[in-house]
């Protein structure tokens, strides 16, 4: 019985140890898993993407709520008070501050206008150009990126312009080795031609690098 005893514990014994070569093994294949995944960013500061996707939504809710001219859909909810944009374009890359992007989008909603007509409260398709210029206030080694902008956003509908200039803060993410980036951002636009209310608008844009990273 002894013998069996001292023979189970070697096992015992030997089992243990295989586990802990094997976890120690799997522990350093993660860190060096960690290691080879961990973020850096290009040092190329130079550098451009196109963009396929990018969805702009300009809501007049709030604009619309507190005036007295309002266009008669103070009670619609979120998107029938806005135009919604799908648009393509390109993002490009100038220092470790500055950036810049361009869109050309098609929408459809609802335009709001200060003395609005019957023709201004219908929903209608429009096109619209978007051009905006970013500054990255945060450390530019990190792979979410926050940002202040300023753009320009005019929007052709039934035969006007309207031009509202948006100012306000988002974000960008980059990923697959710096080939792609998402950025969202949302920014109070000033309604500057054709009597068209200040808005608050919304964007979320992807964005592919045509010249890959190695």
């Amino acid at each position: 019985m002894k013998f069996k005893k001292v023979h189970i514990q070697r096992w015992i014994l030997l089992l243990i140890l295989i586990f802990v070569s094997k976890t120690e093994g799997i522990t350093q294949i993660q860190t060096v898993n960690s290691t080879k995944i961990k973020y850096t960013p290009s040092s190329n500061l130079k550098w451009n993407m196109f963009c396929p996707v990018r969805i702009h939504i300009q809501d007049f809710a709030v604009t619309d709520k507190y005036t007295d001219t309002a266009s008669g859909k103070v009670d619609g909810r979120f998107l029938d008070l806005a135009n919604l944009n799908y648009g393509v374009g390109f993002y490009q890359n100038f220092s470790k501050k500055l950036a810049m992007s361009a869109e050309l989008m098609f929408g459809y909603g609802y335009i709001s206008k200060k003395s609005a007509t019957a023709d201004d409260k219908l929903k209608t398709w429009s096109q619209t150009i978007r051009a905006d210029l970013y500054y990255h206030f945060y450390n530019n080694v990190m792979q979410l990126q926050p940002f202040l902008f300023v753009g320009m956003h005019g929007t052709y509908k039934m035969g006007n312009i309207y031009v509202s200039t948006p100012v306000g803060l988002g974000a960008k993410y980059m990923f697959f080795n710096n080939n792609a980036m998402i950025t969202t951002q949302v920014g109070y636009g000033i309604g500057l031609t054709n009597g068209i209310r200040n808005s608050v608008i919304y964007s979320t844009g992807f964005y592919l690098n045509m010249k890959r990273n190695k």
